[in-house]
């Protein structure tokens, strides 16, 4: 995660002594607009974070990022369009943080703000004390797909990636204690992953982001380091592998989507290629899902090699001259 969220990088490296009073400064400010968030009905909330970041996004540095990897996935689509694209990337930025400041109220309003689809192959949901695996992608309002471990009681342990300022993590992991999971950190997550899935339980993981010692697969065209960690624990495990989804609906309600497990296309391939099978199926999955709500995709940090990216800055710079 980002070590600073806005204040200045480069008087930070000056003075490294000012990281603990910038930390604070920013994590006085996070918590406040949190706070006006969460006292906010919903709809309301939503609407005046998506106006504040859709209108200061586009000028931070993280929104040239945005907008390569806008033009890597969409390079068909002209630059008016990818501007529009970026305003409501950032919007929706805004939009999940309104929801994290909710989550307590957006589950004990659930009758009324959430419905809930699963596919009847899933073995969790037949076989009580399976373990699964659920994967999801950084799109939408991502982190709603972990109240299906609510909805549908079954245990989930769930890897997040801590924020760098201590502040604004340890206020983000009291916002997830409203979800009905175990937190597990994502460094050195792998034992406790393994304790959970031989214990019967399920883990469930955000897995469209690069992973740098990852295998090279492609996503939206171009090779990206991927993370095939949850295919191969589904196989270690002979359980499912859930692409869990998200999808965000008119009035502050929500629906949430367990798919049908991806299997391997050919089941006497071995382990190494049945996960790169299942990861490449998951990947398909990814881009179906940001095509469809391509403003709604939370691409704020990288996802291809570098020579990839400086192909499409290039091209970006060029078009702009």
């Amino acid at each position: 995660m980002a070590k600073y969220y806005f204040f200045p990088r480069e008087l930070a490296k000056r003075r490294p002594q000012l990281t603990r009073v910038g930390w604070r400064i920013e994590a006085g400010v996070i918590g406040a607009m949190m706070w006006v968030l969460r006292h906010l009905p919903l709809p309301r909330a939503s609407a005046m974070a998506r106006w504040l970041f859709s209108a200061l996004g586009p000028y931070t540095q993280t929104a040239r990022r945005v907008r390569r990897n806008l033009f890597i996935a969409f390079p068909d689509r002209n630059a008016l369009e990818r501007r529009r694209l970026v305003r409501e990337i950032f919007g929706n930025l805004g939009v999940t943080l309104a929801e994290l400041a909710q989550l307590d109220r957006i589950w004990s309003q659930r009758a009324s703000r959430m419905e809930f689809v699963a596919s009847p192959e899933i073995e969790l949901l037949r076989n009580k004390g399976r373990p699964a695996v659920l994967v999801t992608a950084h799109v939408s309002a991502y982190t709603l797909t972990n109240f299906v471990a609510g909805a549908y009681d079954f245990p989930l342990t769930i890897v997040y990636l801590p924020e760098s300022n201590p502040h604004v993590r340890d206020m983000i992991v009291r916002l997830y204690q409203a979800l009905p999971v175990k937190l597990q950190a994502r460094d050195n997550s792998m034992r406790a992953l393994l304790t959970e899935l031989a214990g019967g339980r399920a883990v469930g993981l955000a897995s469209d982001v690069r992973l740098d010692a990852g295998e090279s697969l492609q996503f939206f065209g171009h090779d990206m380091p991927t993370n095939t960690v949850p295919a191969r624990l589904a196989l270690r495990y002979d359980c499912d592998l859930v692409p869990t989804q998200a999808q965000r609906l008119p009035d502050g309600r929500f629906r949430i989507t367990m798919h049908a497990p991806v299997k391997p296309t050919d089941s006497a391939a071995s382990e190494i290629e049945r996960a790169r099978d299942m990861t490449e199926q998951l990947l398909r999955i990814f881009e179906t899902w940001i095509e469809q709500t391509p403003g709604e995709w939370m691409c704020l940090a990288r996802r291809w090699p570098k020579d990839v990216e400086s192909a499409a800055q290039r091209a970006i710079d060029a078009s702009a001259a």
